[in-house]
């Protein structure tokens, strides 16, 4: 499965939606969990490879992991007030992995598929993990964050594509980091678009505080009823993952 840029519905993936997914197996419930696994399979398929799993195996798990959290005896147990959302997702699939360790392949296939999966492109993604020191837990926290950072891109770029600035958001997005170059190439990024530095210089800053601001915002809905601290604090701690 290659993730299609659908910002919109990570805007939705919350505390909300896990509720909504608890309960019977009914058209509301299927499309909330088709919505979590969209957003969230990748970093559960990254921690179940690296917690020693082979890449035929990891899909199965994913695969049946995302069909389990259909059942009550699982999302009953979500409690918002108890923390995060990335946090109860990680405590379940620990679960499920101790529950799955004597249940035959087999028998995980015959579950529902939630989504389709692309075995070649989920490990030439995961091939490109850093393997010095990252345990499973920190390698899903660094991909819970990345999912996060990858989704507000998305949004941004497409608020700018739909106010016809497209050539814009493309000139100007390597100066929001995560990108090859280091230091802004604010003279050449002027050359491009026939402006000046100091008006490249306010639009980068302008651009950045909006991605502030979507990032704000993504983070607090993955948390129930936050304050502006406990925002800020969830956003420092996953960057400090990346």
């Amino acid at each position: 499965m290659r993730p299609q840029a659908l910002p919109h519905a990570f805007q939705t993936t919350r505390w909300t939606l896990v509720e909504r997914a608890n309960g019977a197996l009914d058209a509301e419930a299927a499309e909330a969990l088709a919505t979590l696994c969209d957003a969230y399979w990748y970093p559960i398929y990254a921690f179940i490879r690296r917690s020693g799993h082979s890449p035929h195996d990891a899909e199965d798990l994913t695969q049946g992991f995302f069909a389990r959290l259909l059942e009550k005896d699982i999302l009953a147990a979500a409690d918002p007030a108890k923390g995060k959302l990335r946090t109860f997702l990680l405590t379940c699939v620990r679960n499920y992995l101790h529950n799955e360790h004597a249940r035959a392949s087999s028998e995980r296939r015959g579950g529902p598929q939630l989504t389709s999966y692309d075995p070649k492109w989920a490990e030439e993604r995961y091939a490109a993990e850093p393997v010095d020191d990252l345990t499973p837990d920190r390698l899903y926290q660094r991909r819970w964050a990345l999912t996060v950072l990858e989704f507000t891109l998305q949004v941004l770029e497409q608020e700018h594509i739909a106010d016809g600035k497209r050539e814009l958001f493309s000139a100007l997005r390597p100066c929001l980091g995560f990108t090859k170059e280091k230091v802004p190439d604010y003279a050449g990024i002027a050359a491009r678009l026939g402006s000046s530095e100091g008006a490249v210089k306010t639009q980068v800053f302008r651009l950045r505080q909006r991605w502030r601001e979507i990032l704000f915002q993504q983070v607090s809905i993955t948390l129930a009823d936050p304050t502006s601290d406990e925002i800020k604090g969830e956003l420092s701690e996953l960057l400090g993952c990346v």
